[in-house]
């Protein structure tokens, strides 16, 4: 598949993946199960990033400075830019700062707003990390269940999250996964006024991963809103972001914490000793600063890709496993599949991994509603996602 790549030329995603230089590498999605099985289950896609962020690493290493930095204020006016040019929402660059990556500025947000033994909302079927939070802080783990709606899809109702936090008033904090992980749900306009509302309402604040954001598909039922560009959302809300998912640098570590209110972020980065979060590294920055200053055009070419494999998955499971319940999201290159009339067992991931050779990520890792579920990642060649088709079909006819 051919798309425009960012620096204005045409760049073909499949001709530039190799999947023994990923293993090489030690890329941790190519090598963990052996070079046998073929990989579908963490969450990152197999495409080099666009060739401005690689020129921005280079210009690095070919300066041979490695020393401190003083990049700080560079990644908060690229993610302005970024968020303007793309959502219509123009963040102000002086309430953005970064971290080492998601998962860091989420713990730290959420311990900075909830306090230990008080509750933290959560909305499994849920990014499996995020069940790992409330256990080691010492927070109440507190849960906003999905629905399912075979006509719908997955999503949440803003009546259960009034329901929950009536019952459960030590609620301090939603962990609001924005676009969902891992059922690609993506929230509307009016859902996120709905939830900002109920946090007034009921004391409590928003903490909004929106890694994903920039994979949402053109029918999707609603296009991607910021949280933090709903009306009455600053005083509540923390969003946390990344361009990690969509040009594949979870590796480089580097992230942002936005704001609207300067109280709120005064509250949460003085609630942790300075020296504790540490900094961004300098390559990262580099090459964060790149891809949201140069990476437009690519991106929209990788989301052209991604909405073919999606389209391509579902109709060879429609035709050729029709056992399998799935309901093509609405962002991200993952599929949230219901398999639980294949007759794989409680563990299908384990089976399929052994009686197949694919690596999927296992439904229960994502707390409820997870059982009789698989994630696949689908983000990768066409050739391979048939390969890892051809291997699964079998093996999900019941």
């Amino acid at each position: 598949m051919t798309a425009l790549g960012g620096d204005g030329r045409l760049e073909d995603f499949d001709a530039r993946f190799d999947a023994g230089l990923k293993r090489g590498n030690r890329n941790a999605k190519w090598t963990k199960y052996g070079s046998d099985t073929l990989p579908a289950w963490v969450a990152e896609h197999d495409f080099r990033p666009p060739p401005p962020v690689l020129d921005a690493m280079r210009a690095t290493i070919d300066r041979g400075d490695f020393g401190y930095h003083d990049l700080e204020d560079d990644v908060g006016a690229a993610f302005a830019r970024w968020s303007a040019e793309r959502y219509g929402w123009s963040p102000d660059p002086e309430f953005v700062h970064s971290c080492v990556d998601v998962l860091q500025g989420v713990t730290a947000a959420i311990t900075a707003l909830a306090g230990p033994g008080e509750g933290v909302i959560l909305t499994p079927p849920i990014y499996h990390i995020f069940l790992q939070i409330c256990p080691t802080a010492r927070r109440r783990q507190l849960e906003w269940p999905m629905r399912y709606d075979p006509s719908r899809g997955w999503h949440l109702d803003p009546d259960d999250l009034e329901a929950l936090v009536q019952r459960e008033p030590g609620a301090q904090v939603l962990l609001w996964c924005h676009p969902h992980n891992p059922t690609g749900w993506v929230a509307s306009a009016e859902v996120l006024a709905r939830i900002v509302e109920l946090a007034h309402a009921y004391d409590f604040y928003v903490v909004s991963d929106e890694i994903h954001a920039d994979l949402v598909y053109p029918d999707s039922a609603a296009p991607f809103t910021p949280i933090l560009a709903i009306p009455g959302a600053a005083e509540r809300v923390v969003t946390i972001t990344s361009p990690a998912k969509t040009f594949a640098l979870s590796g480089l570590r580097c992230a942002v914490m936005a704001y609207g209110d300067r109280d709120l972020r005064r509250r949460v980065r003085q609630a942790h000793p300075p020296l504790l979060l540490g900094h961004a590294a300098r390559t990262g920055i580099d090459a964060t600063v790149a891809a949201w200053r140069h990476g437009a055009a690519w991106a929209d070419g990788l989301v052209a890709y991604l909405n073919e494999l999606r389209d391509h998955l579902s109709a060879r499971l429609s035709a050729e496993a029709p056992e399998v319940v799935f309901h093509r999201p609405d962002s991200t290159f993952l599929a949230w599949l219901d398999v639980s009339a294949c007759g794989l067992g409680e563990a299908p991931a384990s089976r399929l991994l052994h009686d197949a050779g694919v690596a999927l990520s296992e439904g229960t890792e994502f707390g409820t509603n997870g059982d009789g579920h698989l994630r696949l990642n689908f983000g990768t060649p066409m050739t391979v996602l048939d390969g890892v088709l051809d291997r699964l079909v079998p093996c999900l006819r019941a």
